[in-house]
Order: structure tokens, then C-alpha cells, then sequence
């Protein structure tokens, strides 16, 4: 009994000192008045983790897939084919028809935009946009494609024209249907309006002062201005 009260007194004397001695560190203690903001450590906000999307995901994995293929394909050899298999219609696969078929479809799109499957001649000529793309893209000559030439200003076609000129387009092919009855409506009501008997007056005193300009000896020599008068007489009836 003498030894277990013994070890609780030392005990207690020990957690008094402890105290006092932090009492006396708390007593002494001041804050600074300014601190670094290198000491400081600030708060951390936790950041949301992004959900996967499954469609990034396959994407990702199509291209790493497309980049191997495209690699291995890279390191084949190429085998040389024999003689039996290199026929006309590889050639004209792998020669012709790559430039030939793009054309081909330029030249359709064009078709449709100037309504040539709708009317049986027009302006557009597929013989010569064909005979244009292919000039321009032609792959022994880059240098054309910066200057997209008009098939009518390459020099070629106009020493051909020169020697072989084309006849010219009639107004059929040139206008649109809006412009041409425009123009129609337009002829109709200057003929109906040119026949009425005060405008035809007025235009024959017109042709005779341009004609009495034009001849300054009529008012001189009678049998000009006889002449004239008989003429315009016969023009008039």
C-alpha cells in the first residue's frame, strides 16, 4: 500500500509541474505582427473528379488503333507484281481514272448548278470544264493550281481558237429565263408605244434634223431635199 501511494504522489507532482511550466510558456507567448504568406498555409478546396465519357474513351482508343495500322502498314513491303497481273485495267485504275473520275463529279455538281440536265443546250460546256480541271490539276505541273485559269484564257485554247475559231453562242445560252422576259417585255412595249402616230412624228422630225446635220448641201441643192422629202413621204405611208 505504502509503494502505490508513494507512485501516485510522484505522479501528481510531475502533471503539476507539466502545467505550470505551460502556463508560464502561454503567459510569455506573443503573436508577430505580420507573417509571410510562404508560412501560411491555406485551405485546399477539393476538386471534383470528371466522370469518363465513354465517348472520348473510344475515340482515343480508334485513333491509337488507326496510328498502329497506319505503322504497320508503313513497314510492308510493297511486292512487286508479276507481269501476268499488270494489266491495262490496273493501269488505268491506279493512272487515269484517280484524276479522270474527281473531274467527273466537279463537272456534274457544275451541271446541276447551270440546269443543263433540264434543257437540251446551254452555256456550260462539260467537254471544256472536264478538259479545264484536268490542265489544272495536272500532277507534273503544282504551279497551275495558285492561278485557276478559265479554260477560254489558257494559252493553248487560244492559238486553237485562233486557228479554229467557234461560232458564237446564241442569247438562248447565255441569258437566264428571268432575263429573257425582260427582255421580251420589254421590246413588246416599245413596239406599241413607237406606233402611236405622235411618237412617229417626232421621230421622223428628229431623223430629218439629224439628216439636214449630217448633209448641209440639201439646203442648197433642191434635188437632195426633194429627193429627201419623197423618201420620207414613201417611209411614211
Amino acid at each position: 500500500m505504502t509503494a502505490r501511494t508513494t507512485d501516485r504522489k510522484g505522479k501528481s507532482k510531475e502533471t503539476k509541474s507539466l502545467v505550470n511550466e505551460l502556463e508560464n510558456d502561454l503567459a510569455t507567448f506573443t503573436l508577430p505582427d505580420s507573417l509571410p504568406c510562404s508560412e501560411l498555409d491555406f485551405p485546399l478546396l477539393p476538386k471534383r473528379r470528371q466522370r469518363a465519357n465513354w465517348n472520348n474513351i473510344v475515340e482515343e482508343s480508334n485513333r491509337k488503333f488507326q496510328k498502329i495500322e497506319e505503322y504497320e502498314e508503313s513497314k510492308k513491303e510493297q511486292k512487286p507484281m508479276s507481269p501476268f497481273l499488270n494489266t491495262e485495267c490496273k493501269y488505268l485504275n491506279d493512272e487515269v481514272f484517280v484524276h479522270l473520275v474527281p473531274a467527273l463529279e466537279e463537272t456534274l455538281r457544275k451541271a446541276r448548278v447551270w440546269a443543263a440536265f433540264k434543257t437540251q443546250k446551254c452555256f456550260f460546256n462539260g467537254i471544256d470544264h472536264i478538259a479545264q480541271i484536268l490542265w489544272t490539276n495536272n500532277p507534273r505541273h503544282p504551279e497551275r493550281k495558285e492561278f485557276d485559269i478559265h479554260i477560254f484564257n489558257m494559252p493553248w485554247v487560244k492559238k486553237l481558237l485562233k486557228l479554229y475559231p467557234r461560232p458564237y453562242y446564241p442569247k438562248s445560252w447565255l441569258w437566264t429565263e428571268d432575263y429573257a422576259a425582260t427582255v421580251i417585255q420589254k421590246s413588246v412595249r416599245q413596239y406599241f408605244v413607237q406606233r402611236e402616230d405622235e411618237v412617229q412624228e417626232m421621230r421622223n422630225f428628229w431623223k430629218k434634223l439629224e439628216f439636214e446635220r449630217s448633209v448641209p448641201e440639201i439646203k442648197v441643192n433642191p434635188l437632195l431635199s426633194k429627193k429627201f422629202a419623197s423618201s420620207h413621204h414613201s417611209q411614211k405611208h
